[in-house]
């Protein structure tokens, strides 16, 4: 879905008091015509119960729908971009609203929902500087974020600009990426953000533009978006033997949990061959790529490497998480393809 058609999604779902009105009118009319054969409107004072309570049924579902989309900010949305309405409101059905800030004398931090599936997480924040300053960088980030989870599986975090239609402002919204080792939906996370820092596009180099700390608390309350299947197939890492032990499928990302008695040797091949397939500063080709078959028979394929892979050399196990620039049509994949080995999907 595109920008246009999100903002079409919120106007569609977002009655206005004119939009109320008229359905409500269509309700008086209806039971006019029913009734007396009359030309004017049936007093209110004069309504049926039942017709009364399809008013305000009729009220309170238009607000209810709207709502159900709206649990996802607008801004959230046009980062993901859903593939269709019906993704939309899965999407929405899963976020977790936390609407919570922290404010000291150097800003404001807004923590405003968060959604993820069992080894991805974002989370949209607000941030707002001081009066007078404006933040209109190209990137920006907090310096070395700490997160304390319950089962301290964190391995990977990053940030993501947002257009919030406001580029000359002091206020930016952004997306926070995590990567965990396991799921950590329901647990309480501990958060401390220092130092917000600003960068030029790539090859830019990022620097502190407001020196501070902001400290949180909260419960990743979110629904997991994951399925899970069990697969337990051979393939071959760098010419080493692997166990595909399961994969994990949502729209937001695709996660591979590998096993091998080779796992040193497998993690040392892929760090070499990375430096080889750099393509551009922080951009590197797909160590390991894989691709996706549609039911429709269309399929893509992975080429630059968005993600985090990381290898336990003492378990032998080797996590894959794979992101995409928008998500994925999850409940229409066939199959996933992967060194070789095809995993059929069911849905």
């Amino acid at each position: 879905m595109s920008d246009k058609h999100i903002n079409q999604l919120f106007e569609a779902f977002t009655p206005k008091n004119k939009q109320k009105e008229k359905i409500f009118r269509k309700i008086l009319e209806k039971n006019k015509n029913e009734t007396t054969g009359l030309k004017k409107f049936t007093p209110l004072k004069r309504l049926r119960p039942a017709v009364l309570a399809a008013v305000l049924m009729v009220c309170l579902t238009t607000t209810a729908v709207a709502a159900a989309f709206l649990e996802l900010d607008e801004v959230f949305l046009k980062f993901l971009k859903p593939v269709s309405y019906e993704q939309a409101q899965y999407l929405s059905n899963g976020a977790y609203v936390v609407d919570k800030q922290v404010v000291n004398e150097s800003g404001s931090l807004t923590i405003k929902q968060v959604i993820g599936d069992s080894n991805l997480i974002y989370i949209l924040m607000d941030f707002t500087a001081p009066e007078g300053t404006v933040l209109n960088a190209a990137r920006y980030r907090f310096m070395d974020p700490n997160i304390s989870t319950e089962d301290h599986g964190v391995r990977s975090t990053g940030f993501k600009v947002l257009d919030d239609g406001n580029p000359n402002d002091n206020k930016i919204s952004l997306v926070m990426n995590i990567m965990t080792e396991n799921s950590v939906a329901g647990q309480t996370a501990h958060f401390k953000f220092k130092d917000l820092q600003a960068a030029d596009p790539l090859p830019g180099i990022f620097q502190t533009v407001i020196p501070g700390s902001w400290e949180t608390t909260f419960k990743l309350d979110f629904k997991e978006y994951s399925k899970i299947y069990n697969v337990n197939q051979s393939i071959a890492m760098f010419d080493y033997k692997a166990v595909i032990k399961s994969i994990s499928v949502s729209p937001i990302s695709i996660t591979l949990k590998i096993e091998s008695s080779s796992s040193k040797e497998i993690s040392e091949a892929s760090e070499a061959a990375s430096k080889l397939k750099q393509t551009s500063e922080n951009e590197y080709l797909d160590r390991y790529p894989i691709t996706i078959k549609y039911k429709d028979g269309t399929s893509e394929t992975t080429s630059t490497f968005n993600g985090m892979s990381v290898a336990d050399r003492i378990a032998n196990q080797i996590l894959t998480i794979k992101t995409f620039e928008n998500v994925i049509n999850d409940k229409e994949i066939a199959s996933i393809v992967f060194l070789g080995a095809e995993i059929p999907i069911e849905n």
